[in-house]
């Protein structure tokens, strides 16, 4: 029998940036679709640059900010935030760059970003709920909303989608 993951009870304060993975996952499926179907890897590499650029470098900086303002410098579940963010800007920066592993660095960041994004829904944020204070959180949330901006993935061409398929 399956382990079944049960949905989590978010805080509300944390809403935004649960959503926001929404967009990170998104994005990992578009690199497996991409590659599945052959795209060109010029394009992929592009995209990779325009998603860092627009949506996930603000995303992790305000992850960071956040983290820095709730929970101690030597907690554990800070300290991996900011390094698995450092690591997934060396992936990003070596995917973009042409390196060339070319396909399994798409793979090895798609893979990476997946895994990230499960750790902090099932783990991080649920321990930010049950070691922070309510008030504490909504209030660093609330100055969040002041520094965030809208984020929109609208880049062009769509590689990920089967032009074959009807």
């Amino acid at each position: 029998m399956k382990n079944i993951v049960k949905p989590q009870k978010r805080d509300k304060n944390l809403v935004p940036l649960s959503r926001e993975h929404h967009f990170g996952l998104l994005f990992c499926w578009k690199i497996r679709q991409g590659l599945k179907l052959g795209a060109d890897l010029e394009v992929m590499r592009a995209y990779v640059r325009f998603f860092w650029d627009n949506i996930l470098k603000a995303h992790c900086e305000e992850e960071e900010w956040l983290l820095k303002r709730l929970v101690p410098k030597r907690d554990l579940a800070r300290v991996r935030l900011e390094e698995e963010h450092r690591l997934l800007k060396v992936l990003v920066d070596l995917v973009a760059d042409g390196s060339p592993m070319n396909k399994d660095l798409f793979r090895v960041l798609e893979q990476d970003l997946v895994d990230h994004i499960r750790w902090e829904e099932r783990e991080l944020f649920p321990y930010l709920q049950a070691v922070v204070h309510s008030d504490d959180l909504e209030l660093a949330c609330k100055l969040l909303e002041h520094k965030h901006r809208p984020r929109i993935d609208d880049y062009t061409p769509e590689f990920w989608i089967d032009k074959n398929r009807k």
